[in-house]
């Protein structure tokens, strides 16, 4: 072909518009349709987007790729009138079915998988396999349009791609053995978005499965990216199969002057009431390895979620202090002691006498317990000298129960340090506020009736510092004071009166009697 034919085959192509034949009404309509039919989409799409309506990039397809396809081929086929078989007539059809393809396969997703309510079944149908059905739908639309538009058989164009392909394998073999690890991954379904895996040293959340790899937001909210062929090819963790549920584990070490008993029950009482401990499977305490320096013992937990898991260990390791403090446990170290005789001494240990010397309104009983306590002066008491099991100082970590509901009140509580919180139920079974206590007041009863099951829970809302005192020999002490006895008592009974309104009736929340 010369220059001249190809001049020849161009100006063929503007015959239409040199010969001044071009139809006004075709050309008329498209002339005003094409605009306003882009308007309308615009504002659907606008509309769409600002609803969060799962059609906006249906709509974003049709106003971008659809409309503008749609005109080209009604200009050059209508107003140009080019012949079907003529190339720019294939051309522009082909452009438009190629992109009324991409909207069916956009509307397709969107309609399974778009807008918030399709959030789980988005999470049960990974994207890799999303994107591998997109691209096998748009290889047979492709070949089908090919084979019409074109008139073209598609086996010599298949048979090139075969032999193209050899070499694009051969250049691509890390790439493509990542996809096809990706495809193993898929079939197997060893993990899933949203679940919690250690791979590669690193624990996190998958947030992302796709043709190359996977991404795990790890516990520092960090995004890690691993090759899907890695995964494939080494083991990992899945903390999530085959339930959600985290078990973990944490040892510790108490002196061999500690019955293993004793120290097993007190730690079972931290894991049986910390927050986030879930009861089945029942948390564990085994004595796990006699040690230099101490026994040591194994606590056993689980979590209903790996995300819950550091939260909860956080506040059993905390309270682990505050227990073997107030169980008088012993958690012995290794240490080297140096001896300097310059160094003043450390600050004696406040004593349960110089606590009730903070509160002038409890004197009484201050000084009914350093005259009545059996087998020792009151001066050696005031010397500070091993008080008896009557009277104690205890610590609690905020968010401990300091006394359950239901469980004998058997100890007055002299709060000297944070402060609590006094609950009770409503008429329907719901935890409320009858009262929020601070320095100088006290929960638990001083009267003869002590003993019986207790109508309040009392939790520590920041850490605690009390006086603990036997319930019945602090009422005998309270006996010197009938005034104190009287307030302490209405108290009591006002904090009774509130619970009871609660249980009967419908009370506002939070009601502070005091």
């Amino acid at each position: 072909m010369n220059d001249a034919d190809g001049m020849n085959g161009l100006s063929s192509l503007f015959d239409p518009l040199l010969k001044s034949d071009v139809p006004l009404l075709p050309a008329a309509i498209l002339a005003v349709g094409f605009p306003l039919a882009l308007l309308i989409a615009t504002e659907m799409l606008n509309s769409s987007t600002r609803r969060g309506g799962m059609l906006a990039p249906t709509l974003r397809v049709v106003r971008n790729l659809v409309l503008p396809a749609l005109a080209a081929m009604l200009f050059v086929t209508e107003v140009w009138q080019v012949a079907p078989d003529q190339t720019a007539s294939r051309v522009v059809r082909t452009l438009f079915w190629v992109s009324l393809l991409v909207c069916l396969l956009t509307f397709t997703n969107d309609a399974l998988f778009g807008g918030r309510h399709q959030a789980s079944r988005r999470e049960r149908v990974p994207k890799l396999f999303r994107d591998l059905a997109r691209v096998t739908l748009v290889a047979i639309g492709a070949a089908l349009i090919y084979q019409h538009i074109w008139q073209q058989e598609i086996g010599g164009a298949l048979t090139a791609l075969g032999l193209g392909s050899i070499v694009i394998g051969l250049a691509l073999q890390e790439p493509l053995g990542n996809i096809v690890s990706g495809l193993m991954l898929l079939l197997e379904r060893p993990l899933a978005i949203g679940d919690w895996i250690i791979a590669d040293g690193t624990t996190g959340k998958v947030i992302e499965i796709n043709w190359r790899s996977v991404h795990i937001e790890s516990i520092l909210h960090e995004m890690r990216i691993i090759p899907n062929v890695v995964l494939y090819k080494t083991s990992f963790s899945n903390l999530s199969r085959p339930t959600e549920a985290r078990t973990d584990t944490y040892d510790v070490g108490f002196s061999y002057d500690h019955p293993p008993n004793v120290v097993k029950e007190a730690m079972l009482g931290i894991l049986r009431t910390t927050p986030g401990v879930i009861t089945d499977p029942a948390p564990e305490v085994h004595t796990l390895n006699y040690g230099d320096f101490s026994i040591s013992y194994r606590m056993v937990f689980t979590v209903a979620r790996q995300e819950d898991l550091l939260s909860v260990r956080d506040a059993i390791l905390s309270r682990i202090w505050y227990v073997a403090r107030r169980e008088s446990l012993q958690i012995p170290f290794p240490i080297q002691m140096e001896y300097c005789p310059s160094e003043s001494p450390s600050p004696p240990q406040p004593t349960v006498e110089a606590m009730l010397d903070r509160f002038p309104r409890y004197r009484h009983v201050r000084d009914a317990m350093l005259e009545s306590l059996p087998g020792q002066p009151a001066a050696a008491i005031a010397a500070g000298q091993p008080a008896p099991s009557v009277a104690r100082i205890l610590t609690y970590a905020a968010g401990e129960v300091i006394q359950a509901r239901g469980a004998p009140v058997d100890r007055f509580g002299l709060i000297a340090e944070g402060s609590v919180d006094l609950l009770s139920l409503d008429s329907e079974g719901a935890e409320v506020a009858v009262a929020s206590l601070g320095p100088g007041d006290f929960h638990g009863d001083a009267t003869a009736s002590a003993g019986r099951p207790s109508d309040f829970r009392v939790i520590a809302r920041t850490d605690v510092v009390e006086v603990s005192i036997d319930s019945r020999t602090v009422a005998k002490w309270l006996q010197a004071s009938s005034g104190l006895a009287a307030e302490i008592g209405d108290a009591y009974v006002q904090r009774c009166k509130v619970a009871q309104r609660h249980r009967q009736s419908s009370v506002p929340r939070g009601t502070d009697p005091n």
